[in-house]
C-alpha cells in the first residue's frame, strides 16, 4: 500500500497539507505516517480550518493514548506476545503495530473509517509486520483486547464494554479526563505522553492511566 492513497484523502480536506514518515520520540526505532507537522495550521483560512476539524482524521495523529498505550506494551511484551489481540478504535494503528513488533500471534485493527484500516496496515509493513483491517470480528478469535482515546466519543462505550466483558484480557488507556465505565478494572500504571504532531490544540505531556482487568 502506497503513502499516497492516504496523502489523496488529506488534500480533499486541505490541499496545504501533507503527510510524512517521521519516528515519535516517545517511541523510539518505529517509523509512523502522521500528519506533517511542519505544516503550519496558523497559515490556514478560517474555513479551511473549521473543515478540517469537522472531519478530523484520527488516523494521521499519534494521539496521547495510543503513545501511552504503545509504552507500556513495550516495558510488559508479555501482555500481548503470541497472544491473538484486537486493536479497538485503532486510528494509525500505533498500539496494534507495536503489538505485532512484540511478537503477538495475530493483530486485527478495527476502526470506523476504513482509511484509518489503510493507515494501520501502511505503518504496518513500514515498520516489517502486519496487521489485518477488519470491521467486524467474533470475540472468541481473541485473548487480548487494545483500546486507547475511545471514550471521549461516549457511543463507543457499550461497543467497548460488550467487547471488554467476552474477551479474557484487555489494555485500555484513557487521559485523566476519562475512566472506564466498569467495576472490574484497575489503573495499572500511568504515563505522560503528547499528541504527535504537536499543533495548537493538541495533547502536550497529559498524563495517561493504562488500565486492566
Amino acid at each position: 500500500m502506497s503513502i499516497q492513497v492516504l496523502q489523496n484523502r488529506i488534500q480533499q480536506l486541505l490541499p496545504e497539507m501533507t503527510l510524512d514518515w517521521g519516528e515519535i520520540p516517545e517511541l523510539p526505532g518505529f517509523q509512523w505516517c502522521l500528519l506533517d507537522a511542519s505544516c503550519e495550521q496558523q497559515s490556514l483560512h478560517t474555513d479551511q480550518v473549521g473543515l478540517f476539524w469537522q472531519n478530523l482524521p484520527y488516523w494521521a495523529f499519534a494521539w496521547a493514548g495510543g503513545v501511552a498505550l504503545s509504552k507500556y506494551l513495550l516495558a510488559h511484551p508479555e501482555k500481548v506476545a503470541g497472544k491473538r489481540v484486537l486493536d479497538f478504535g485503532c486510528g494509525s494503528g500505533l498500539a496494534g503495530v507495536v503489538a505485532a513488533k512484540l511478537g503477538a500471534a495475530s493483530v486485527d485493527c478495527c476502526d470506523l473509517d476504513e482509511v484509518a484500516l489503510q493507515a494501520a496496515q501502511l505503518n504496518a509493513g513500514q515498520n516489517g509486520v502486519t496487521v489485518n483491517g477488519i470491521v467486524d470480528w467474533q470475540n472468541n478469535q481473541y485473548d487480548c483486547l487494545l483500546a486507547a482515546d475511545v471514550l471521549y466519543d461516549l457511543t463507543s462505550v457499550p461497543d467497548l464494554a460488550k467487547h471488554c466483558a467476552e474477551i479474557p484480557g484487555w489494555i485500555v488507556a484513557e487521559t485523566n479526563f476519562q475512566t472506564p465505565p466498569w467495576q472490574d478494572i484497575k489503573r495499572v500504571e500511568n504515563f505522560r505522553a503528547s499528541t504527535w504532531p504537536r499543533l495548537d490544540d493538541f495533547d502536550d505531556q497529559v498524563a495517561v492511566n493504562i488500565f486492566e482487568r
